[in-house]
């Protein structure tokens, strides 16, 4: 059997850092919900514009616009519809969108998240 003093339990310190660990744990992951369903939201947009029937046969200026308005009903912060680049991609095209995103975290630490989606149109030939 152990003596008491190796059985007394957690010390002052020993708290403070898993209480510390804890809530840079909570704060990293108050940070990255927002900006992961905003990510979830430019991939869905991409996806319904690229399925759409109706641009199958659009411009890359008609793409775009499509985008944009999405992005508006969707409240998808700090990209532009202009931010899509729409290119050839074997029998088809591709619309593709690459971002950066900075949240400040704490004194002058900051997370970058980088994300690149993509969706290939629904067939129909480039403008």
């Amino acid at each position: 059997m152990r003596n008491r003093r190796a059985q007394r339990g957690i010390t002052i310190w020993g708290l403070l850092y898993v209480l510390i660990t804890l809530g840079l744990i909570a704060l990293v992951a108050i940070k990255s919900v927002p900006v992961y369903l905003n990510a979830y939201d430019v991939r869905t947009t991409l996806q319904a514009v690229a399925d759409d029937p109706d641009l199958r046969r659009a411009s890359a200026g008609e793409i775009q616009q499509a985008v944009q308005r999405r992005f508006d009903a969707g409240y998808v912060d700090n990209l532009s519809g202009r931010d899509v680049a729409v290119e050839r991609a074997g029998d088809g095209r591709r619309i593709s969108l690459s971002y950066e995103v900075r949240r400040p975290m704490l004194l002058n630490l900051s997370l970058v998240y980088s994300f690149e989606e993509s969706a290939m149109l629904a067939g129909g030939d480039e403008r």
